[in-house]
């Protein structure tokens, strides 16, 4: 989530200095009227393409211990389908997220 938290919330502190510097907006319009969105926006934007990669698939091991965006293909799938299973040692068919990719 963080790797798309990050620039969102970027864009929100940019949004945030030019209703001060700019437009010179008071602290009390920026708190009830622009802040919300500041802190909304990020987090919907960033739990909805979190959530929409979770239901296609995506979400897989990067091979070093975390999860994000991309396909399964750890090492023992080399040169094989997408799709295919090691019977009897892996239940998570090689190239899971392929098809599905956004």
């Amino acid at each position: 989530i963080g790797g798309i938290l990050g620039p969102f919330h970027n864009a929100s502190l940019c949004v945030l200095l030019l209703a001060i510097v700019k437009y010179e907006k008071t602290d009390e319009y920026i708190r009830k009227k622009i802040e919300p969105f500041l802190h909304a926006v990020p987090l919907l934007g960033a739990f909805g393409a979190y959530i929409f990669a979770l239901l296609m698939g995506n979400i897989n091991t990067n091979g070093v211990g975390t999860c994000e965006m991309t396909f399964h293909s750890p090492p023992h799938c080399s040169g094989t389908e997408n799709g295919s299973v090691t019977e009897g040692l892996f239940d998570i068919p090689c190239g899971r997220g392929n098809e599905k990719a956004a």
